[in-house]
């Protein structure tokens, strides 16, 4: 029995204040490398294994996808303060000239209603620049005044023009004061 004891006080003591977990960053809205995705989306085709930058798998959308999954929640769930804009960080893979997509974010009113209050994103083929390569792009997009945390966040890849698949993955979003 000591000895039992003994072992449950020196496993406690391994597992305590040394092991503390990482704080969280009291910025970061949102990160996906779309791993996950697969059996969580509603669409089992959302996601694509045919490009990736990580793991096995990104979002696409092509000439019959018009949106890729759709990352959507309230402002006051994402962040503990008012954002005054976005950081949006992704990896992109263009696969030619018309791999025109975009990467949208919109501010719309509530989860039920996509009335669109504010909207802006990333034109991938101008940020890009080059074809059949992982390109890290980003834009810090400025919220209107207006703003307000009942306010959902909707951030999604957008077919646009575009004739040719377009693929993003490892998705990073931050809020930035």
């Amino acid at each position: 029995m000591k000895l039992l004891l003994s072992g449950l006080l020196l496993l406690t003591a391994a597992c305590s204040s040394e092991t503390k977990p990482a704080a969280a960053d009291p910025t970061l809205i949102t990160h996906n490398d779309f791993e996950a995705a697969l059996g969580w989306a509603a669409d089992p085709d959302a996601v694509s294994k045919v490009q990736a930058h990580s793991g096995r798998y990104s979002i696409f959308v092509d000439r019959t996808r018009e949106f890729s999954l759709t990352f959507n929640a309230p402002l006051y769930r994402t962040v503990s303060f008012r954002p005054r804009s976005i950081a949006v960080e992704a990896w992109v893979y263009l696969t030619d000239d018309n791999s025109t997509a975009q990467l949208g974010v919109q501010l719309v009113k509530s989860a039920t209603d996509n009335t669109e209050l504010f909207g802006d994103g990333i034109k991938l083929q101008e940020a890009a620049k080059v074809h059949k390569k992982w390109v890290k792009v980003n834009k810090t997009i400025v919220l209107p005044d207006s703003v307000k945390p009942t306010q959902h966040l909707k951030v999604f890849l957008w077919r646009s023009n575009a004739t040719s698949p377009v693929y993003v993955d490892d998705i990073t979003l931050r809020a930035v004061e």
